[in-house]
């Protein structure tokens, strides 16, 4: 079979179904409901070399007097220090305790110049919803949407410039953890993220030739105490039971070690990609 005979956009969602139907609470978003969890991703991204150089790479791309549309824009932890560098951002985030945290930053930084649309990018109007046009367009870790080619084009209708989408590529640190938890605590198998080579494929279908730029880093992940890695987990994969307490606990132990007195630590590899065109 050809690369053209294939309907890429039908292979990521049927492998975008898998996951979401493997999963122990629907789409990704909804793992974001809780105000705490919010802040301590904010927290962690803060903290995150290779996160903070990405704001540096969109901030390249624009201009004091561009606008940027954040798709899937969680806390704000890139759509408020952009913020500071352009005239207006549009940020689109549907998970409560994202939101929540967004508010109470967007006040503390003083961002009037951000718009927070609290919905899917699915149920997004261009037209009523967002301020169009923009001269960047971007989602970073943000691609759960089922029918990702009507994801693009929509973002792509109110984009003038450049248009940067990041994601994971090979089996990240959370698809490690859910291919033994997820037998273990619903009895049945896990199915990992959209592969990045679908998304590059399915660009090309769309006559889309994106610049690919592979980002490797070593990640180191440090929790204060059993208690919170535990805690981070149980509420992650919805361990709601003695019985699955124990197997969720009897994992971790495993697999993080003892680091500094009480702190427990893991080492991961994580690879992910970029993708980036003009309009």
């Amino acid at each position: 079979m050809r690369n053209e005979d294939i309907d890429w956009n039908q292979v990521w969602m049927d492998a975008q179904r898998k996951n979401v139907n493997a999963g122990c609470g629907g789409e990704c978003w909804t793992a974001w409901t809780d105000k705490d969890a919010a802040k301590k991703y904010l927290s962690s991204f803060t903290a995150s070399p290779s996160a903070r150089k990405r704001v540096t790479e969109l901030s390249r791309m624009v201009k004091p007097q561009s606008r940027a549309l954040d798709i899937g824009a969680g806390p704000g932890n890139i759509a408020i220090p952009l913020s500071k560098k352009i005239s207006h951002v549009t940020a689109v985030e549907p998970a409560a305790g994202m939101v929540e945290v967004f508010k109470d930053n967007i006040l503390l930084e003083g961002a009037d110049n951000i718009r927070l649309v609290p919905k899917r990018w699915e149920d997004v109007d261009a037209e009523s919803d967002l301020d169009a046009p923009y001269d960047l367009c971007f989602a970073a870790f943000s691609l759960g949407m089922l029918d990702l080619k009507e994801g693009i084009e929509k973002m792509m209708s109110v984009s003038t410039n450049n248009n940067v989408l990041y994601w994971h590529a090979g089996l990240q640190s959370f698809d490690e953890d859910a291919l033994v938890l997820s037998p273990l605590l619903y009895g049945k198998e896990h199915y990992p993220v959209p592969e990045s080579s679908i998304i590059f494929n399915l660009l090309y279908s769309m006559g889309i030739y994106p610049d690919v730029k592979v980002e490797r880093k070593n990640v180191r992940l440090v929790y204060k105490t059993f208690d919170e890695v535990f805690e981070t987990y149980a509420s992650r994969y919805r361990a709601d039971t003695d019985a699955k307490r124990k197997t969720l606990a009897d994992y971790l132990r495993a697999n993080y070690i003892p680091f500094e007195g009480k702190k427990v630590i893991r080492f991961t590899h994580r690879v992910s990609m970029r993708f980036s065109w003009r309009t």
